[in-house]
This record gives C-alpha cells, structure tokens and sequence, in this order.
C-alpha cells in the first residue's frame, strides 16, 4: 500500500506504479468513486456509454466498400421484390 496526500481541493494522486497495473486507465478516463465503510473508499474505471463502446465497430466492415454503390444495389433489389 502506498500512502498519497489529499491536496486542499481534494484531489489525489494515483501513483505511478498503480496506474501502471489498472487496464484501460489514462487521462480523461471517468472513475467511479465508491464508499466502502466510513474510512475506506474504492475506485473503478466506469464503464463506457454503449455509444462510445460501439464507436467505430463496423469500421472495418465497409473497408472495401463503396456505400452509394451499396444503397444503390439494395434499392434496385427492393425494387425487384416489389414487382413480384
């Protein structure tokens, strides 16, 4: 355990060898701060917004893809469904 002062506005310093070992910890990161007992505290890495988790998911799928050319396909198949 490494003990770390609490500055006048109340903030703390992770040390550096702490930082290290937390996954997905880096500036601008949200942490969930939570009350354990009245003397202990924990912090957590808050999950993502599923926006933000799914951001850029299918980036790769349309990699080789023209859109307009797809939407353009889809239409004329839609197209040709209806006249069915």
């Amino acid at each position: 355990m490494q003990l770390v002062t609490v500055g006048s506005r109340y903030q703390i310093v992770i040390p550096k060898e702490i930082r290290k070992k937390i996954n997905g910890l880096k500036p601008g990161v949200k942490v969930a701060v939570q009350q354990v007992k009245t003397d202990t505290a924990t912090i957590k890495i808050s999950k993502k917004s599923w926006s933000d988790e799914s951001y850029g998911f299918m980036k790769e799928a349309w990699k080789d893809i023209d859109p307009v050319k797809e939407i353009d396909k889809m239409r004329d198949e839609w197209d040709e469904l209806k006249k069915i």
